[in-house]
């Protein structure tokens, strides 16, 4: 039979799906989507580029405030010069790398589970197609090499479930620890959890599993064991405070806040209004860190004038403002309910509802708004997003596939578990399960504000769960008739 090339790209669609990326890309560039250099000199999570250029191992070592992995690859990038257009050059080529694998690795997966090569097509080309995708390719985050890492562990793991060898075990386990060395919403925990997994999943191969997960998990804990010698703090970030301040301190009314401190039940530091505030703002104990000759530790600002939150003095105060949080919790626990209510509304926004994506989503805005409204179903468009969620903003069908993904997953773990055996495609299936959930509770369990970006990572999970779930529906159906 005469294969219809023009019906479905058989023969090659991995080269079907870059080509449409490359054409697609050219539009929105025509569109006037850019690549933005700013948040290099003003992200958060950025070292200073001066750091990153000339001092990079020292600073990358010493940098308590993130992982390092992603300052790494951004300074490997601004190691080639400060011309800009050649830093655009190289970090749309990187970005755009990691959107393809992305969507390379979302097909793979998605025609693996569900034998379907014209749906895992389809899924794979509207997600590349997604507004949220294409703006935030367009940005130097590590949203983009957070979504690329959960893919690949994601189809590696399937991997070993279809046909086990160690080195594909080694590899799974080296992504999650990259994972973890590049985000610090993933900790050991997550890994131990995962390894535990697959060990119960692949019993024949129990012993290679944990031997695979070995070295990665050490080299994991060198990295909390590196932190504890630096800040005395066993994390991989020494911020968590200062985050989940805004769900619980500062979520408290300030005539309350006022009297609790002033009934010593608070620290001072409950009356500010924002947990990430200058050095200035918490003079009395900056003054009290002494200089470590370490310049990543003891500048207060960095070259571009922005506020430098690797200072080691902001380890005393994330650790205070932990403390002022958990008593926040303790006796008005109705407050972080609240924001954690809140936060999974957020949750549940289109990712390009991000107010540092503004200038590329108005370029886009007719595109983005059919997206939005049709395939995330949101009454109101905001055309100018900001951090704050608005009546009207949530995405109703966002809501419903993600309720459906959850629900689902749970179903077939249940399942499993209920029958005592598992396929690789099930297990698959729950591993999805088991990241999506962690995201989701531990995202919106210690942040408010960026939860949409968060979700966007396992918005791929999500898909392809939804699509496993149609896929079974459909041939269910056509064995009943």
């Amino acid at each position: 039979m005469k294969k219809d090339a023009f019906h479905y790209p058989s023969d090659h669609p991995a080269l079907w799906l870059i080509g449409i990326y490359v054409i697609s890309r050219l539009c929105f560039f025509a569109a006037g989507v850019r690549f933005d250099l700013e948040p290099i000199a003003t992200s958060w999570q950025l070292l200073d580029p001066v750091l990153l250029r000339e001092n990079l191992a020292e600073s990358l070592f010493y940098m308590p405030g993130q992982p390092p992995l992603y300052n790494l690859v951004i300074g490997l990038v601004l190691k080639l010069g400060d011309d800009p257009l050649t830093l655009t050059i190289a970090f749309r080529a990187l970005y755009s790398a990691l959107a393809i694998a992305s969507v390379l690795l979302l097909y793979s997966l998605v025609r693996k589970l569900t034998d379907n090569p014209k749906l895992a097509f389809g899924v794979a080309t509207l997600f590349m197609l997604t507004p949220a995708l294409v703006l935030y390719e367009a940005i130097p985050y590590y949203t983009l090499m957070i979504l690329a890492l959960l893919g690949t562990i994601a189809w590696l793991f399937h991997l070993c479930m279809e046909r086990f060898t160690f080195v594909r075990a080694l590899a799974l386990f080296f992504a999650m620890a990259a994972l973890i060395y590049t985000r610090s919403m993933f900790q050991w925990q997550w890994f131990v959890v995962l390894a535990l997994f697959c060990g119960l999943v692949l019993p024949g191969h129990r012993k290679a599993v944990f031997a695979a997960a070995l070295v990665p998990l050490v080299l994991v804990f060198a990295l909390y064991g590196k932190n504890l010698m630096v800040t005395g703090h066993f994390a991989t970030s020494d911020w968590m405070g200062m985050s989940l301040s805004k769900l619980t301190t500062l979520a408290i009314d300030k005539p309350e806040r006022e009297r609790m401190v002033a009934a010593g039940t608070l620290t001072d530091m409950a009356l500010m209004d924002f947990p990430f505030n200058t050095p200035e703002a918490y003079a009395d104990i900056f003054d009290k860190v002494e200089p470590t000759g370490i310049t990543v530790l003891d500048q207060k600002r960095k070259s571009t004038g922005h506020v430098n939150y690797n200072h080691l003095a902001y380890a005393d105060v994330s650790e205070q403002a932990l403390a002022d949080a958990i008593t926040a919790v303790r006796i008005h626990p109705e407050f972080y309910l609240q924001s954690m209510g809140t936060a999974w509304l957020m949750f549940m926004r289109p990712s390009s509802d991000y107010p540092f994506l503004q200038d590329n989503r108005a370029a886009i805005e007719p595109y983005s708004r059919a997206f939005s409204l049709l395939l995330a179903g949101q009454p109101i468009y905001p055309t100018e997003p900001k951090f704050d969620l608005e009546d009207g903003q949530i995405g109703i069908l966002i809501t419903i596939g993600y309720t459906l993904a959850v629900l689902y997953g749970l179903f077939v773990l249940v399942r499993c578990a209920i029958r005592r055996r598992v396929s690789a495609v099930d297990a698959t299936l729950i591993f999805l399960w088991l990241n999506i959930m962690y995201v989701s509770v531990i995202g919106n369990a210690f942040e408010v504000d960026e939860n949409q970006r968060f979700r966007f990572a396992v918005n791929p999970f999500i898909a392809a769960t939804l699509a496993v779930l149609a896929s079974r529906i459909v041939a269910t159906l056509r064995m009943r008739s």
